[in-house]
C-alpha cells in the first residue's frame, strides 16, 4: 500500500517540494540536487522500492553534497519500514 502511495507522489514532486523539505529536515538543497534527486525518483523509484535504495543512493554519493547524502542516509533508516 505504501508503495503505490509513494509512487503516486513522486511522479508529481517539484524541485521546491524538495528544497523546501531539505529546509525543514536542516539541509539546504542547490537546484542541480533536486533535480538529479527527481531523476533518481523518475527512473530508479521502483528499484528503491524494491530493496535497493541504498546501492542507488550510493551511486550518486558523489553527485551531491556530504550533507544531502548524510541527510538521505538518516531518512531512509527513519523511513524504510514503509518500503520494506
Amino acid at each position: 500500500m505504501y508503495k503505490e502511495l509513494i509512487k503516486k507522489y513522486a511522479k508529481n514532486i517539484t524541485t521546491e517540494q524538495v528544497k523546501e523539505y531539505a529546509l525543514k529536515e536542516g539541509v539546504n538543497v542547490k537546484d542541480e540536487e533536486a533535480n538529479l534527486f527527481i531523476n533518481i525518483l523518475n527512473t530508479r523509484l521502483d528499484e528503491m522500492l524494491n530493496g535497493n535504495a541504498l546501492n542507488v543512493l550510493n551511486e550518486y554519493k558523489d553527485k551531491i553534497s556530504e550533507s544531502s547524502y548524510n541527510k538521505l542516509l538518516e531518512l531512509y533508516d527513519k523511513y524504510k519500514k514503509f518500503i520494506d
